[in-house]
């Protein structure tokens, strides 16, 4: 089987970009590298496109210095694969919460397919409960369970 080591290459770096973009909380710049019939995959199903700007523009809102840190990058076939520690401050609302103030890091893993440079499907999955936690919303105690 042959492996494109260059296509693989391209696919992370799109995926870095995408990370820059959060990182300076360029929305527009972000959706560059979304297709505009992408779908993101959550808990709560599925999300066109058309809406996971809105999404990111209100996560922006509450905690407005986020920056995320690539812990790992691994790409294969048109997957590429991120394991992400989110660090910001609470300094909007949020879930209906007033800004606390409080600074939080979050454990975010997450699966892009990239087609033509652009991302058509995306996975993510964070630790909200952790989130949830250092916002003084869930009690510590109960993270020892989900450890």
């Amino acid at each position: 089987m042959h492996v494109d080591t260059d296509q693989l290459a391209a696919n992370k770096a799109v995926v870095g970009k995408l990370v820059d973009a959060w990182n300076v909380r360029d929305v527009s710049q972000m959706m560059r590298y979304w297709s505009p019939d992408m779908v993101h995959h959550g808990r709560d199903g599925a999300m066109p496109a058309s809406e996971v700007g809105g999404e990111m523009q209100r996560f922006i809102a509450a905690f407005p210095d986020i920056h995320i840190h690539v812990e790992e990058m691994i790409a294969e076939r048109d997957l590429v694969s991120t394991r992400l520690t989110v660090s910001a401050t609470h300094s909007g609302p949020y879930l209906n919460i007033e800004p606390t103030g409080r600074s939080v890091r979050c454990a975010l893993m997450g699966q892009l397919r990239i087609v033509g440079g652009k991302v058509v499907e995306h996975w993510g999955v964070a630790d909200t409960v952790h989130l949830l936690e250092q916002l003084g919303l869930i009690d510590g105690e109960l993270l020892e369970a989900t450890a």
